[in-house]
């Protein structure tokens, strides 16, 4: 009986490593969309079925396995609907491979109980380590019942509850903390992904991910002939802002500015911080006219935006704007940022709060 346990749990072992590489880039709770919480249940429910082949066979009729730890673990995760799911998919398996007669019909109830009693529990407000325990203590009360229906010799009955409630205890404390650990591990991946391309005070893209997704945009745009713009952004003065107010009065503008940027230009444009107080936003197919409208837009956005400072003094910034366009202004992919920052110049040095298209006349 032991061996056959161990099996099980090695499995499961084995299913929640690839579960949590599988889902590295999420984080694991009740406001999944739709679509994956469905995605969750199935693969709750393939868990289950597994631990189900390889099972403990009482008699012909009966097994005993851990296949309640996943409808656990998917409540956990994705809810009632992912819990609901998980356990009809085990019910459905253990009727259709095992046959219908008693056993299969206990095991089905039990399964369907678990999945809303444990997708019930799932929405306690408490820490996820009792939720766990609750579960736990759900499906063992379940478990005990349903061995106490289909089995009537009382010798093998103590002794199947006394070690599938032991195993059980002993295989749900461990997978408890080893999915805490992984779920650790996950977390440092997403946070050290999200350094490596976000920029750590504004939280846009850094220049780092800047040049990835301007190189990758370079070979769409060659290879689909479509356009890009370029928009490079310069904060005015703001030298002089630090130098009167303050390097973290400097960083709150930023901040600030960046959400201005975002708000105008749509979460579908690639916004980045390239460094300092220097900004860009790319525009996928964008005509050089449309390209001015935005620019106008931010710049007219920033000059009337009253920014606050730490101790709620409120100012005015301007910024200045160049442009450049594929193929419309530069037929030289490699040269739009370069003409972009071009126009950028020449509008901080003919009166700054200007957005001026390259080769073009200012407009403004």
């Amino acid at each position: 009986m032991l061996r056959d346990l161990f099996a099980n749990a090695s499995i499961l072992v084995a299913f929640i490593s690839i579960f949590h590489q599988l889902f590295r880039d999420k984080s694991l709770n009740h406001k999944l969309s739709l679509s994956l919480k469905i995605a969750i249940s199935f693969i709750g429910g393939l868990l289950g079925i597994i631990l189900m082949i390889y099972s403990l066979h009482i008699d012909n009729n009966t097994i005993v396995d851990f296949r309640n730890i996943p409808i656990i673990l998917t409540a956990i995760y994705g809810g009632l609907i992912s819990s609901f799911i998980t356990s009809l998919l085990i019910g459905i398996f253990r009727v259709s491979y095992f046959g219908l007669n008693q056993s299969s019909v206990s095991a089905v109830i039990c399964a369907l109980l678990m999945g809303i009693g444990c997708g019930v529990i799932s929405y306690i407000r408490t820490s996820k380590k009792d939720i766990f325990i609750y579960s736990v203590i759900y499906s063992l009360i379940i478990s005990t019942v349903s061995f106490s229906i289909i089995i009537n010799n009382s010798r093998i009955l103590m002794n199947i509850i006394f070690v599938y409630s032991t195993a059980m205890i002993l295989i749900s404390a461990s997978i408890y903390k080893y999915t805490v650990y992984l779920s650790g591990l996950t977390s440092i991946y997403r946070q050290l992904k999200e350094g490596y391309s976000k920029d750590f005070l504004t939280g846009l893209n850094n220049v780092r991910c800047f040049d990835t997704i301007f190189n990758k945009m370079l070979v769409d745009v060659k290879e689909k002939n479509e356009r890009l713009s370029m928009l490079v952004i310069d904060i005015d003065f703001f030298k002089k802002v630090n130098d009167s107010y303050g390097h973290s009065n400097g960083d709150v503008i930023l901040k600030q500015l960046s959400s201005i940027l975002i708000n105008t230009c749509g979460s579908s444009e690639v916004v980045s911080r390239n460094g300092g107080e220097e900004f860009s936003v790319l525009l996928l197919d964008c005509y050089p006219n449309h390209a001015v409208r935005i620019a106008e837009n931010i710049r007219t956005a920033v000059e009337n935006y009253p920014f606050e400072l730490n101790d709620g003094t409120k100012i005015n910034i301007t910024v200045s704007i160049g442009i450049s366009t594929y193929p419309d202004i530069t037929s030289d992919l490699d040269k739009l940022f370069e003409e972009a920052d071009s126009a950028l110049y020449r509008a901080k040095h003919t009166g700054r709060n200007k957005v001026i298209l390259a080769d073009k006349v200012t407009l403004h």
